[in-house]
């Protein structure tokens, strides 16, 4: 029974390093907004012609964009000339 306590307590300190080093990378990166990624997307959507025919598709295209917040400034940017 005390090798179980052993092994959970072992696992409980690297989950706890893994999770602080997650968290360290959450402060590193910038803030995305899903909302306001729909609201492009709905601006773009309503004014005619749009390469993208689901929310999904433009999702997919701005996440694994090399840099999503440029990408979804630039489709912002779109949006507001429109």
């Amino acid at each position: 029974m005390r090798e179980s306590v052993l092994a959970s307590q072992s696992a409980f300190s690297t989950m706890a390093m893994s999770s602080a080093d997650a968290q360290a990378s959450l402060a590193a990166a910038p803030f995305f907004s899903m909302r306001k990624l729909r609201l492009v997307y709905n601006e773009l959507t309503g004014s005619g012609e749009f390469e993208f025919s689901t929310f999904d598709e433009f999702k997919h295209q701005v996440l694994n964009s090399v840099a999503p917040q440029l990408e979804l400034n630039k489709w912002q940017a779109i949006a507001a000339r429109r």
